[in-house]
């Protein structure tokens, strides 16, 4: 293998790793040690493309990061103090 088959390995590999760790998100939540884990993804996708320019080569690309939409509905006290767009502030003067 050459090295920017290598590359293009760990890229592929890297981008298994992102979707295995916001699965895991999903599951767990925003806990902090999945924000470890997405820091350490992001890192090591940085060290990658700085191997990459380092011989040349062209960076992997980046996969977008999908964000997960629970189906559930908010947690009213969520929009407490919200004002309806136009309308104001329940209750307030104008």
């Amino acid at each position: 293998m050459t090295v920017t088959d290598d590359l293009a390995a760990c890229s592929r590999d890297l981008a298994a790793l992102r979707s295995s760790v916001l699965c895991l998100q999903t599951h767990l939540g925003e806990t902090v040690d999945v924000q470890r884990l997405k820091d350490d993804v992001a890192r090591v996708a940085s060290d990658l493309g700085l191997l990459a320019r380092q011989i040349g080569a062209s960076e992997p690309t980046p996969t977008a990061e999908k964000v997960y939409i629970p189906d559930g509905d908010y947690d009213p006290s969520f929009w407490a103090d919200a004002e309806d767009e136009g309308l104001g502030a329940p209750g307030r003067a104008h």
